[in-house]
């Protein structure tokens, strides 16, 4: 099944937050980064103390979860997702503290010139038709205002995704990111978040590929054997995070 197909993705992939979860322990268990990657995102947004901010595919809100001690009073949140139960998560965790929508980043029900920044955390690669979604997030976008846009490159988790049946191509990679953003926005950006993952038990990168796949056969052996010879699984990371302007 297609990793933009909508139907999929909100009735089965992220039915609820359990396959993200699986894959949010991983990072936070065996990272090697001095800092987890919401906090670092956190630390990146330019915003003024009082805003508008939309979060599109939000999933269960860790983005504010995580820096729940940093967001300003002045901040006003939505936060949005194509998935109910996703929302959900995100209301039991934040509860009051933003405001929740379904909807889907092609077509956002909300009104024109809305909000001071719109943030999109590693989903836009589940987006079918992204220029649409682009033209979508820019309508509803204050002139001048900012546009947050994480993603991966070419050889992120390419050691995890080695152990897929699965080998579906990825779009919306940081290589080519910038020129789809460039089509739409300016003043576009990138900054690297430096990490890897050095995974010393079994279970939890187990659990990972599960959680996207079957995995291929034998897979669970390969990741037992790595640990116990070399003492590590170790998996490369390429993520960062475009910031860009509405005109």
């Amino acid at each position: 099944m297609s990793f933009t197909d909508q139907a999929y993705l909100r009735e089965e992939q992220y039915r609820d937050d359990a396959n993200l979860r699986a894959r949010l322990e991983l990072h936070r268990r065996f990272s090697t980064s001095s800092q987890p990657w919401h906090r670092w995102v956190f630390e990146q947004l330019e915003l003024p103390y009082q805003a508008e901010i939309l979060e599109v595919g939000c999933g269960p809100g860790e983005l504010w979860l995580q820096n729940l001690d940093r967001i300003p009073p002045g901040w006003r949140l939505t936060l949005a997702d194509l998935s109910p139960g996703m929302l959900g998560a995100a209301r039991k965790a934040l509860d009051d503290r933003a405001e929740y929508r379904v909807a889907d980043a092609q077509q956002l029900p909300f009104a024109d010139e809305a909000f001071d920044a719109v943030i999109a955390n590693h989903m836009l690669y589940h987006v079918a038709d992204r220029p649409r979604a682009f033209a979508e997030i820019a309508r509803v976008l204050r002139p001048g205002s900012v546009f947050y846009a994480s993603t991966n490159g070419r050889d992120h988790l390419k050691e995890i995704k080695e152990l897929y049946v699965r080998n579906e191509r990825w779009e919306f990679r940081l290589e080519e990111a910038g020129e789809e953003l460039r089509a739409v926005f300016t003043d576009v950006g990138l900054t690297l978040f430096p990490d890897s993952l050095e995974v010393t038990e079994v279970t939890p990168l187990v659990e990972f590929v599960r959680s996207i796949d079957v995995g291929r056969s034998g897979f669970e052996e390969v990741i037992r054997s790595r640990i116990e010879t070399e003492g590590s699984f170790h998996v490369t990371k390429v993520g960062g995070l475009f910031s860009c302007r509405k005109p």
